[in-house]
């Protein structure tokens, strides 16, 4: 594996801009970004919004589109909705682990086709794939097969087109690029140790790279740190921490975002693997506390019997608290060529809060976001989700976003 090549120095320019914001409680203040040139390397550096920024685009308070039933037919019945995305005609598709299925619906929401399955077919992934599901070039459809390490592609018609082995296997579908690479995340991760010195927390290394549409290499981003694991001193068992760092991904316009969310800082590359954008905001790394942990960690057993919560305190027990917590939590892009960074939200926080960066990397405010859905995509008018209610069903749900409102 190589580190992604870096240019060498240059000169530096400097431009600072400034936004007025008047949308709520801090109205009146700056939001401030100052952008440079470094190594053929843009820097942008933005001040953290003030409490009050907040952008006048709207998410509709209901769905549009709800597509998901507890009993009935079984097209309407997920099983671990893993992503979905809007065809250009307003069709959506699902990507459902538990069938191994693209499934296709209508803009209104009723089912069209169901894609792929189990086996070793053309067309089919294996069991708990496809992962994510991408447009492809041609209106077609591209289902990640992250066992295989393979992008399986239908054509708008849901006829199977063909299946592309990434990097030998190494690789899965993350997204795609304007001209057609890949985005492509790790595949099956190997095993993991302990640290040195039997340390309890452990981040893998993790090699993303841009991959030619017939699964051949273009380039390699470098390898990242991570997810961030606790490893059980007391038993053979590991899990991921509930604080734990880790490396996130998107595509966003023509650039490959890869970065870690140790600190704020968003670095893009382009399709030839070279640092092109880094885009950083003021952020103050805060430390967890036992408490916080423990809390946490005692909610997500709430549901489980008597016994498998004494099962799991001895699991977590002695578990390692991380330095800090994440600086953000989630990055998406939309086709406006804006980039969404997910806050991460602290234990005793409700929201879902995502600021938004414009193309060239400059801060423009805060979005809230309904807490429950999980976004997969954002569209021009709309986002895109998936929700599970409290009897389990799962749903995935299409609601307009109105960046006229106000």
């Amino acid at each position: 594996m190589r580190e992604s090549r870096i240019r060498p120095a240059g000169v530096l320019a400097v431009a600072v801009l400034s936004a007025a914001c008047d949308t709520g409680g801090d109205s009146g203040l700056a939001l401030r970004s100052e952008v440079r040139d470094s190594a053929e390397i843009t820097i942008v550096e933005n001040a953290r919004p003030a409490t009050g920024s907040r952008l006048d685009w709207r998410v509709g308070d209901a769905p549009a589109v709800s597509i998901g039933l507890r009993g009935g037919d079984e097209a309407y019945q997920f099983y671990g909705v893993e992503d979905a995305t809007r065809l250009a005609d307003g069709r959506i598709v699902v990507a459902d682990a538990g069938s191994s299925e693209l499934r296709v619906f209508s803009a209104e929401g009723g089912h069209v086709v169901s894609l792929g399955g189990v086996g070793e077919g053309p067309g089919e992934f294996a069991q708990f794939d496809p992962e994510t599901v991408s447009v492809w070039p041609g209106d077609s459809i591209a289902g990640a097969s992250w066992w295989r390490g393979q992008v399986v592609i239908f054509d708008a018609d849901g006829n199977h087109g063909r299946t592309a082995t990434l990097g030998g296997a190494r690789f899965s579908l993350l997204g795609v690029m304007p001209g057609g690479d890949i985005l492509a995340k790790p595949g099956l991760p190997v095993g993991m140790q302990f640290g040195a010195g039997g340390s309890t927390l452990r981040r893998q290394e993790a090699e993303f790279a841009v991959v030619r549409p017939t699964g051949e290499i273009r380039a390699s981003v470098g390898t990242q740190a991570g997810d961030e694991w606790f490893f059980s001193p007391s038993s053979p068992s590991a899990r991921l921490h509930p604080f734990g760092r880790s490396v996130l991904a998107t595509v966003w316009g023509p650039l490959a975002v890869v970065t870690a969310n140790d600190r704020y800082e968003i670095r893009a590359y382009d399709a030839d693997g070279m640092l092109a954008k880094i885009v950083r905001r003021e952020h103050e790394l805060r430390v967890p506390t036992q408490a916080e942990l423990d809390a946490v960690l005692e909610e997500s057993w709430a549901d489980r019997s008597a016994e498998d919560q004494e099962r799991l305190r001895g699991m977590a027990e002695g578990m390692t608290l991380v330095e800090f917590f994440p600086a953000f939590a989630a990055l998406l892009s939309d086709p406006l060529g804006y980039l969404w960074v997910r806050e991460y939200r602290f234990p005793e926080q409700v929201g879902s809060i995502w600021t938004v960066f414009d193309a060239d990397g400059r801060v423009q405010g805060f979005v809230e976001m309904p807490r429950d859905l999980e976004l997969f995509e954002i569209g021009e008018d709309y986002i895109l989700g998936g929700t599970t209610d409290e009897v389990g069903v799962e749903r995935v749900q299409l609601r307009a976003l109105d960046r006229a409102a106000g």
